[in-house]
């Protein structure tokens, strides 16, 4: 079968994470040995573009195309010796089809946004670095402390420590009661910590979780506001009985007994989104009785009172633990509420909200300026000016 006409056929299952060993075997080959003309005639065919020249037509679709060249190269590079053993494979598969998946997603915005002049950096303009591991913990006695930037996260057990073991608060012991905390991490901060009973919960920018020092009873219960990635312990009582861990928002009950999944539950947002990883929840409305059970790959999107539930590609909604964001046709307006969390800007609509949709992956390490240049290479009109992004 010719080359283009097979990857036409491997697509769809690369973006649903169905590819088998074999087929991964040929796209990893296929890239590594592509020229960026092959690369870019591809991606255009893929994609129904009319007139695939072998070259690039303008000096902002050359960009592109060499640095999504550079990403694969870099990606394949960085892959270790393949040892075909089944185990290995499935280990595989899903970060190396994330990897070629870029060869895609960075191109999409050339169908959905034609690519024009791309307006260059004002050079005098000063750059934003990207957020980083930033928090500060709140104690039953009222005292907040700020944690270490140098550090990725803490410890909640018999003392409060970071995850190398440093103790927090002036290396002083803090023996603890039973008593609520709180763990806040601001625009530009993401933090991990682990609860007392071993469950682990990464933080996004801009979230709060309430937690108890000791989780008593039957039941293990936080509060969350913002974005969370949870990763629960199960638990049993002296009976054998699985203790329940509960995530309560705003707007929804979240009941789990060991499971990952993330939870989207910002205050200005519309929507409340739980995605499951592995495991199941059961979800349910604050003010209702009415519930229902997510399994692995599913996703609620809860509206005011009402539970949407769809099938996903889980990485999409939980790319941002991994040090990414993930873009698959989403609208621009949500693109840049994740960009303003994350650098801490705000951003401006000179002339309404455009509809313009992007897709694409990114590392949230990048600078503001150069997530900028991203961005105008898909043909959106967005400058920096301080520290408010204007958007024409």
């Amino acid at each position: 079968m010719e080359s283009t006409a097979y990857l036409r056929t491997l697509y769809p299952k690369l973006a649903n994470g169905t590819l088998t060993e074999a087929e991964l075997d040929w796209l990893l080959a296929y890239f590594d040995a592509g020229s960026p003309e092959a690369l870019y005639a591809l991606v255009r065919a893929e994609l129904v573009l009319p007139d695939a020249p072998g070259k690039p037509s303008t000096v902002a679709e050359a960009e592109a195309l060499r640095r999504v060249h550079d990403q694969i190269e870099q990606a394949i590079g960085s892959l270790p010796t393949p040892v075909h053993t089944g185990i290995w494979m499935r280990r595989l598969i899903p970060y190396a089809a994330a990897v070629i998946l870029v060869a895609f997603t960075a191109i999409w915005f050339l169908r959905d946004n034609p690519v024009g002049i791309q307006q260059p950096v004002d050079a005098n303009v000063q750059d934003i670095k990207p957020g980083g591991h930033r928090a500060t913990l709140t104690l039953a006695d009222g005292r907040v402390i700020d944690l270490s930037e140098s550090q990725s996260g803490i410890v909640i057990a018999d003392e409060i420590t970071y995850l190398d073991g440093t103790s927090i608060a002036d290396g002083r012991k803090q023996k603890m009661d039973t008593h609520q905390m709180v763990l806040s991490t601001p625009k530009g901060g993401t933090y991990q910590i682990t609860l007392p009973d071993g469950s682990k919960v990464w933080l996004n920018a801009q979230s709060t979780l309430k937690y108890p020092s000791r989780f008593v009873g039957n039941e293990r219960v936080v509060y969350l506001d913002g974005e969370g990635y949870f990763d629960v312990a199960e638990r049993q009582d002296t009976y054998n009985k699985r203790i329940p861990f509960k995530v309560i928002t705003d707007s929804q009950t979240i009941e789990v007994l060991g499971t990952e999944f993330n939870v989207s539950a910002f205050p200005d947002e519309q929507q409340t989104k739980t995605t499951l990883v592995k495991g199941s929840v059961r979800l349910s409305l604050v003010s209702h009785p009415k519930s229902i059970v997510l399994l692995p790959g599913q996703q609620s999107v809860l509206s005011g009172s009402t539970f949407d539930t769809r099938n996903v590609n889980t990485y999409q909604y939980t790319a941002w633990r991994e040090g990414y964001f993930f873009f698959k046709r989403t609208p621009l307006e949500d693109v840049l509420r994740q960009v303003c969390r994350w650098y801490d800007v705000e951003v401006e609509y000179r002339n309404g909200i455009p509809n313009d949709i992007f897709g694409g992956q990114i590392k949230r390490d990048v600078t503001l300026l150069g997530l900028i240049e991203i961005l105008q290479v898909s043909n959106i009109d967005i400058t920096l000016e301080g520290r408010v992004l204007k958007v024409n």
